[in-house]
């Protein structure tokens, strides 16, 4: 069994330093009331106020920095928002361009976080690592697989890390035809790669747990649900509720006082409900539990083939149809207030910006999926000890802390 360090066990409680998720995070679980608090300890980095004061020109150069783990996904959350404040339309090469950076940011973190950091707990090992020596060709290929994912981040956003080639209305610089050629190539490899990475997580025996989920996920401007109406994006401060709770620096957020999910199960479930979804896709979806969180990683790793496949097609469309390299202008009377929202790895990222006449930023604010994501898996584990009465009270601790990487909470963005 993978360790994780106790600092303290009792009859009562346990306390427990999560590893192998992005930051620093702790358990605290009353076995007693049936209670688990899931205790942030990144200390609060207000990124906020780093940007009031600002140009509004720099809020996608400093969002990023949130996290070395999704900063695409903070860059283009900031490059919509800023657009939308000051009512610029992209080209369509923008867009493809930039949907093509996601699927290198959703490769990159999927691989990362299912492959290198939860695959562990289900294989009987304690760290990546050691796959090398029982199984190298499957560590070979998901090296393969997120070298994959830094080369899209490369080609097109200019780094695998914090993008330099996106600028308000489009690209500094964009990708040559023979460099798009050869990311295509490398693109096609990967394909099979995946495939069998998923075929190897669908095998994998996850912890029963049965839940009734809420999912949230942004669709062209709205947040659907699985249970209720929904809401604009544009509306989302109205709707995603944060709470400060004493015992963790991260807020946690609820869909008007519910608990939700967002991230890679969530995507998938309303995919799975497409009445036009292929008969191959659906059959790669029917594996997955979407009552159960610990098949998140499970969703990742589809999403991480589903990405390449996509990657693959819009390269295709970009070689053969050419890139408009046009910076898109402001228009001529904007409003000067912004939201720009993105799909992030880990669920629906939030981007608010509010500038002056002379384009100076007076307000930000950041929403992040993890926040979202945390009282519900508080309420999940909190199930795992009302379903698994007859456990260890180690084996309910080793079980939790699965789930959580099974959520795979960023505490880094969390706390931003």
């Amino acid at each position: 069994m993978p360790t994780d360090k106790k600092k303290n066990l009792t009859r009562a409680r346990a306390e427990t330093f999560i590893a192998k998720i992005e930051g620093h995070g702790s358990l605290s679980v009353d076995f007693k009331k049936g209670k688990v608090k899931l205790e942030v300890h990144e200390g609060e980095r207000l990124f906020e106020g780093i940007l009031v004061g600002r140009t509004i020109d720099e809020m996608h150069w400093i969002t990023p920095r949130i996290c070395g783990v999704c900063p695409i996904a903070h860059n283009l959350a900031s490059l919509y928002a800023t657009e939308a404040a000051l009512g610029i339309k992209v080209t369509e090469s923008t867009k493809l361009l930039r949907r093509v950076m996601r699927t290198g940011q959703n490769i990159q973190s999927h691989i990362l976080h299912a492959v290198f950091l939860a695959l562990p707990d289900y294989i009987g090992i304690d760290r990546i690592t050691e796959l090398e020596k029982t199984d190298p060709k499957t560590f070979a290929d998901a090296l393969e697989l997120k070298e994959v994912g830094d080369e899209i981040a490369s080609v097109v956003a200019g780094r695998n890390v914090h993008p330099t080639r996106t600028t308000v209305g489009g690209f500094h610089k964009v990708p040559t035809k023979d460099e798009l050629k050869e990311l295509q190539r490398k693109l096609k490899r990967a394909i099979p790669k995946a495939k069998k990475m998923v075929k190897l997580f669908a095998g994998l025996s996850y912890p029963a747990l049965k839940m009734d989920l809420e999912f949230l996920i942004q669709d062209n401007g709205k947040v659907l649900s699985s249970k209720r109406e929904g809401f604009r994006v544009i509306d989302y401060k109205s709707n995603l509720i944060e709470e400060v709770k004493g015992y963790s620096s991260a807020k946690f957020g609820t869909y008007l006082g519910e608990n939700c999910m967002v991230g890679s199960l969530a995507r998938l479930y309303f995919m799975k409900n497409e009445d036009a979804l292929p008969k191959k896709r659906r059959a790669i979806l029917d594996a997955i539990d979407f009552t159960n969180p610990f098949y998140n990683n499970l969703a990742q790793i589809t999403e991480v083939l589903l990405e390449l496949e996509e990657a693959e097609r819009i390269t295709a469309q970009l070689i053969e149809d050419g890139i408009d390299e046009r910076i898109a202008k402001p228009a001529a009377k904007p409003t000067n207030k912004g939201i720009g929202a993105v799909e992030a790895p880990r669920g629906g990222l939030y981007n608010e910006v509010h500038i002056n006449k002379n384009n100076i930023i007076t307000y930000a604010n950041i929403l992040t999926p993890t926040v979202q994501n945390l009282p519900s898996m508080e309420e999940a584990a909190g199930e795992i000890l009302a379903q698994h009465k007859g456990k260890s009270k180690a084996e309910l601790t080793h079980l939790i802390i699965m789930l959580v990487r099974a959520y795979d909470p960023c505490i880094t963005c969390s706390a931003h």
